[in-house]
């Protein structure tokens, strides 16, 4: 047993820890991948090639923010803006090269519907040094234009024929990266598997409209047309810590009916804890993109040591411990009890007296709080145990208890 107590096998390969770069603006060139190699990061996946180079708008970063926090983040931004062979002649060579010997490279790449550019991708890539390919078929925006990305990833039949036709030029693992624009993910996962699929990534980011300038009624971000001049945007791609919700659901869906196939965990991971969670529910690795382009790569030390002071605090000695810990306990709501003697307690040493939580009750629950002495005190006789006081309470001031 290895000593690394973050180490974990992939698809066959072993990472040095589960944090790796996604597909993104921070792996788009080797300067940036091998500062985070340098770093520390266990791997990181390229961005996106296909056959040809890609030209973006600007601006293509949008925000989404709660009291002046950025929460959320669209962008509509594409694919490598280099040729595939520069990096399969120069750039992937010389991050093999340069790159600690522990660090991990996966190659990126997206075609048409057309089988044979998949299998033609793939010979191409396997034959320059990487380690993995992932298979970008859920790009959100500007991709399905052109009869890519979530075009094809939104469609079981597609994602089993490309995925095939990939397996068919590599020996390399192969993952694929699926979309979260989808119903349900499940029957994409399964036609993955059915192509030949070594691992999945999930999930790519969500199609989305960030917001508009009431100002100018321009939506955002906001990009030019071909004249340009005019202000126009698109849909974007939505990231960030709002989707971690939406990650979580999806990996564990994934992990629940293939427990077998090991799953990338992706969207909004910015910090250990975020990290545990998709563990928990089935992630063997975790990809990190807008944590890193709004903090840096150097948040992998917080993300490295505080997984492994949690794993000691919790006498956990491996990470595979953790995998799926969670997945026994999501079950369906049919099968919860309905309305045990659950109530909210307050707890006094932190409550400030803010009355959020009266007002919440008041006009969205069940008038069940008041103040007294200027600390909220809740009817336990009316409370129902919805937990919308614990949802407005800033203060940590909020738990629950049973009543019988």
């Amino acid at each position: 047993m290895s000593s690394n107590q973050l180490e974990i096998e992939f698809a066959g390969i072993i990472f040095k820890n589960p944090f790796l770069l996604s597909s993104a603006p921070p792996t788009m060139d080797p300067r940036h991948i091998l500062r985070a190699a340098r770093l520390g990061w266990g791997g990181a996946v390229m961005k996106t090639v296909t056959e040809e180079p890609t030209v973006d708008p600007r601006t293509r970063l949008g925000v989404l923010r709660r009291d002046g926090k950025a929460i959320g983040m669209n962008n509509i931004e594409l694919l490598s803006r280099e040729p595939l062979k520069k990096w399969t002649d120069e750039w992937i060579p010389k991050i093999k090269q340069e790159a600690p010997e522990d660090f991990i490279f996966i190659a990126s790449m997206m075609s048409g519907p057309e089988p044979e550019g998949w299998t033609s991708l793939a010979e191409t890539i396997s034959a320059s040094g990487a380690d993995a390919i992932e298979l970008n078929v859920s790009c959100p925006h500007g991709s399905p234009e052109k009869h890519m990305g979530a075009f094809i990833g939104q469609n079981p039949k597609l994602v089993e024929v490309v995925t095939k036709a990939a397996k068919k030029g590599t020996d390399l693992p192969v993952m694929v990266k699926l979309t979260p624009n989808v119903t349900d993910i499940v029957p994409i996962a399964e036609a993955a598997v059915r192509g030949g699929a070594d691992a999945l990534s999930a999930i790519n980011t969500v199609e989305s409209l960030i917001g508009v300038d009431i100002e100018t009624a321009t939506p955002l971000p906001i990009a030019y047309g071909v004249d340009k001049k005019e202000q126009l945007s698109t849909y974007g791609g939505f990231c960030g810590p709002a989707v971690k919700p939406l990650g979580l659901r999806f990996v564990s869906q994934i992990a629940k009916a293939l427990p077998d196939i090991p799953i990338s965990g992706i969207g909004g991971i910015e910090e250990w804890n975020g990290a545990t969670e998709y563990l928990m529910v089935g992630a063997k690795t975790l990809q990190v993109c807008t944590a890193v382009m709004w903090h840096g790569f150097s948040i992998i030390k917080d993300l490295t040591e505080g997984l492994a002071k949690f794993m000691e605090r919790k006498g956990y000695t491996t990470l595979t411990d953790i995998v799926g810990k969670a997945l026994p306990k999501i079950t369906t709501w049919t099968a919860l009890t309905k309305l045990p003697p659950l109530v909210a307690h307050v707890i006094e040493d932190n409550c400030t007296g803010c009355k959020d939580c009266v007002v919440a009750c008041a006009d969205g629950g069940y008038v069940s709080i008041q103040m007294r002495n200027n600390v909220a005190v809740i009817n336990n006789e009316k409370c129902d145990g919805c937990g919308l006081c614990y949802v407005v309470c800033q203060d940590n001031a909020i738990k629950f208890v049973h009543t019988k």
